[in-house]
């Protein structure tokens, strides 16, 4: 665990089989675009969100949608537009 961009941040990837490859983080939507790359090449986006937890301190990035598997990294950045609200 670490802090990122006022929250807790646990990878989404724990066996640490990925590697992010794309970050970003939306200020005004309060939002972190994440893009992973699996040893076999597919990519797994990620949009996370602050969620409050009662037994921390600072709110954690949780995931917002379900693990989805894209076959290059131009889909993945595609998938996420949707999860970017306005900012797109």
């Amino acid at each position: 665990m670490e802090e990122k961009y006022g929250g807790i941040w646990v990878s989404a990837e724990e066996d640490g089989a990925a590697k992010v490859v794309s970050e970003e983080y939306i200020p005004s939507v309060e939002k972190l675009l994440v893009i992973y790359q699996q040893e076999n090449g597919a990519f797994l986006p990620f949009s996370f969100v602050l969620k409050q937890d009662h037994q921390l301190r600072l709110p954690i990035w949780s995931p917002e949608n379900q693990k989805a598997m894209m076959p290059t990294f131009d889909s993945a950045k595609e998938y996420l537009k949707s999860y970017a609200g306005s900012y797109t």
